[in-house]
Order: C-alpha cells, then structure tokens, then sequence
C-alpha cells in the first residue's frame, strides 16, 4: 500500500487543510528553522531536496539564508498547489520548485543537491529504497535531516486511543508495531495486507542501513525528541570511512 492510499486517503479540500495547518505550526515554532541552520553550519548550500515536502516550508530557512535553489517532491497528486500559494503570501521571493514524486524513485541526478530534508515522510516509504535514494542525490559531505518515528510513538498512540475510546487509532499502532518489530528482527521491512506499509524505526537499525550507504549519524538537531528524533546524517566524501557517532 502506498503513502497517498494510507496517509493521504483525505479529500483534496481535506488535503489543502492539513498542509496550510503544517505551514501555520511551523511559524509558531521558531526554533526548528534555528534548528535546521544549525545542524548544516558551515555546508556551503546552492540546492536542497525535502522529501514529502507538505507545504515546502522546511525549505525556508535554506533558502533565506544561503538563497539556495528549493525543491519539493511529494506522492499526492496536488503536490506544489498549496505549497506555491503559500509562498505567493511572503515578502522574500524565493527559487523553489515542487514535483510529484516518490521518495523510492527521486527524479534527480547523482549527488544534485547539499542538503536533503525528511521530516516524517520515511514510515510510509520503502525505507531500504527511500534511504537510497536520499543517499543517491545527496553530494559527499552533505547532510540529510531526518526526522523518524520511534515505537514509543504509537505505543503513546495507543494509550491515547484507549483513553478516548478509540479502536481504529489502537489497531492502526498495533500494526505499526508489529511491522517494526519484524522490521528490526529480520532488518527487511514487511509489506502485506495484515502489516500495512508503515513502519516506525530505531537508531540502531538505521545505523545498520546508513553505514552500507556511506552514511552515518553526526548527531541530533535541537529539536530532535524521544518519540520522534531528529537525526543530522552525513555522507563520506568519496573513498572516506564511517566515524563513530
């Protein structure tokens, strides 16, 4: 099952909605723009990717500061319409793009950009192949921003749909769990009827998975949480070695 059939099930009107809430929630948190800056200091920055961009405001801080090229790439089938109206409304005038695309097939050559953001979007991936492909276009030395989703997400998730009687929401986390649990066991993500798609991560698994793709994680951003971290990983330079973190 794909990311638009189980996230995105929602009407275009319902769609739009979400996207202008996500832009709204990000103004009113200063500091994951502060946080984001921070986490590449000193990358010289010309083109940044966000993966399951939303509204594209990820990008921003990006592009103010450096004045790099943004580009957006997203699975539903309004990916851009919402992010362009938004970024109409701003003084600044910046270079973005948006794309419909997967985050298992990005459309993008070989080491296109600096920095390439996911904040969320990797649960509903492929993430053997999204990780790939992230790394793919990702220049040596560069940064991705990932941000993911651990167990203790939807084990909270759960508490909640108990709380407030809700069994839809129970079932759902249940699932995820014990995705991520065969996930982590046998290090091959399952994709049936009974499992679903979505999938929560750990550190060490991913540890795993970025070494064999010269990658590694440098650390957290400030924002980073116990359920949900943000982790900054950085690709070798060319013929380099994975460092301890």
């Amino acid at each position: 099952m794909s990311r638009v059939d189980q996230f995105f099930k929602i009407s275009p009107a319902d769609y739009d909605a979400y996207v202008r809430a996500e832009w709204q929630s990000y103004f009113e948190q200063p500091g994951r723009a502060a946080a984001s800056l921070d986490a590449v200091g000193g990358l010289v920055i010309e083109r940044v990717l966000d993966v399951g961009c939303g509204g594209g405001q990820e990008l921003l801080p990006f592009l103010t500061k450096s004045s790099a090229l943004g580009v957006g790439v997203d699975v539903v089938p309004d990916t851009g319409r919402a992010a362009r109206d938004l970024f109409s409304t701003r003084s600044e005038r910046h270079r973005v793009s948006f794309i419909r695309a997967a985050a298992e097939e990005l459309p993008f050559q070989t080491s296109a950009f600096d920095v390439v953001v996911c904040r969320l979007a990797l649960p509903y991936t492929e993430n053997d192949r999204a990780l790939e492909e992230m790394g793919r276009v990702l220049r040596p030395d560069g940064i991705i921003l990932l941000k993911i989703q651990r167990a203790t997400f939807y084990l909270q998730k759960i508490r909640h749909g108990v709380r407030t009687a809700d069994p839809r929401s129970i079932f759902h986390a249940l699932r995820v769990l014990i995705s991520g649990i065969v996930y982590r066991v046998t290090t091959r993500q399952p994709r049936t009827r009974l499992t679903g798609g979505e999938t929560f991560q750990s550190r060490g698994l991913l540890l795993r998975k970025l070494a064999a793709l010269g990658m590694f994680i440098k650390g957290e951003t400030s924002d980073s949480s116990s359920s949900t971290p943000s982790f900054v990983i950085k690709k070798l330079p060319q013929n380099g070695k994975v460092m301890s973190s």
